[in-house]
């Protein structure tokens, strides 16, 4: 049986300031379906404080629904030399945000995965995503299985790095 029974799939946009983010998340079980999946969009808030709280509100809500086998697992960012141009005079905000929710984690004892994007993207795209039954392709969207709820890129990345986590980084 799988150490954590549920993974909280995170795809932070810190970017309040700096185009108005959108982070989306994801509730996996360990059998890699999908629970519950959302987003987080900056505009919808008062202030940048406002939308990182809402972070921490979130991973707090869905430790009291699911309980301490609940696990995180958090897209981390890099700063890839290819993009160091684009991000000069940047306030770096998802990773301010980043490091709220890794602050969070630790001062609560919640386990915390992480690794960047390019370890998910390529190997947890959306057709294998749909190939495995994680997703379901209709039409030109992907949908989760069973309700045909549509999903946004956000969502899905937060399900792309749940469902590595689930597969490769939680011990049995």
């Amino acid at each position: 049986m799988k150490k954590y029974k549920y993974i909280l799939g995170i795809d932070p946009s810190g970017s309040y300031n700096e185009g108005k983010g959108t982070t989306g998340w994801c509730i996996l079980d360990n059998n890699n379906k999908v629970l519950e999946t959302n987003t987080l969009i900056a505009g919808y808030f008062k202030s940048a404080n406002a939308y990182w709280q809402a972070h921490i509100n979130l991973i707090d809500a869905m430790r009291t629904k699911y309980g301490p086998s609940l696990a995180l697992s958090v897209e981390d960012y890099l700063l890839y030399e290819s993009r160091a141009q684009a991000q000069v005079n940047s306030h770096m905000e998802t990773v301010q945000l980043i490091g709220i929710i890794k602050h969070h984690c630790y001062v609560n004892n919640l386990p915390l995965y992480m690794r960047p994007a390019v370890a998910v993207k390529k190997r947890w795209s959306d057709a294998i995503l749909a190939h495995k039954g994680i997703l379901l392709k209709s039409g030109r969207r992907y949908v989760l299985p069973e309700t045909y709820l549509p999903t946004c890129e956000h969502q899905r990345d937060a399900i792309r790095h749940a469902v590595h986590c689930n597969m490769f980084e939680i011990e049995e």
